[in-house]
């Protein structure tokens, strides 16, 4: 394991800013650490499909990378004209919470289009046990549809009481990446192969999360 980058030369003011506070007080706070970043390419598109158990997962995932990411975000936090530019800076994409949002997809697949780095959590809402459950095919229609590659990452110790009762607790957190899941050879409608590819990348993601 390693310690995480601070910056990367291609953030944005606001981002590069927000990114080396919060990542001083994760590294000290949760001691957090990365292994497999190098599986990222340095440019271009690419999905970055984690597991989720933390509010913070966006945090810790985003900083494990030396590049700029983005990520979905819900809708409430563009409401607020100022907040709607923090979280936009940020690289935040809006989402509606547990319903069908055509503009999120389409948003997030002009993203890729634009070679951007994409962080998206396929179970589709953090889960608070030690395990990775079911992937939701959108993960899977993503990666088929705009054909960047999919880095997995195993994401372990967020959901360990970083707050209980309103208290913060302290754990260790620990990220592995692995090399882009291989999506060849997939078969039947299209639907059948999003759900294929899902599966694939949750196998991915389920053995770095095991191996932490």
């Amino acid at each position: 394991m390693k310690n995480v980058p601070l910056y990367a030369p291609a953030d944005r003011w606001f981002y590069r800013t927000v990114r080396i506070v919060s990542g001083l007080t994760l590294a000290a706070s949760f001691r957090l650490s990365c292994e497999g970043a190098e599986h990222l390419p340095a440019h271009g598109a690419a999905l970055i499909a984690s597991n989720h158990k933390s509010e913070l997962d966006p945090f810790f995932v985003g900083h494990a990378f030396a590049r700029p990411v983005r990520y979905f975000a819900k809708s409430e936090l563009f409401g607020n004209a100022a907040l709607r530019w923090a979280v936009t800076e940020l690289g935040a994409i809006p989402v509606r919470r547990g319903e069908s949002d055509r503009a999120a997809l389409e948003a997030a697949l002009d993203s890729l289009a634009r070679g951007e780095a994409l962080i998206i959590y396929p179970e589709g809402h953090r889960m608070r046990d030690d395990a990775v459950h079911e992937f939701l095919p959108g993960v899977g229609m993503l990666a088929l549809r705009s054909g960047a590659p999919v880095v997995p990452v195993g994401l372990r110790g967020s959901g360990d009481g970083v707050f209980v009762d309103g208290r913060p607790r302290l754990p260790v957190v620990r990220l592995k990446a692995g090399p882009p899941v291989d999506l060849s050879g997939l078969t039947g409608k299209k639907s059948e192969m999003y759900a294929q590819a899902a599966d694939r990348i949750r196998a991915a993601v389920e053995a770095l999360y095991e191996s932490l």
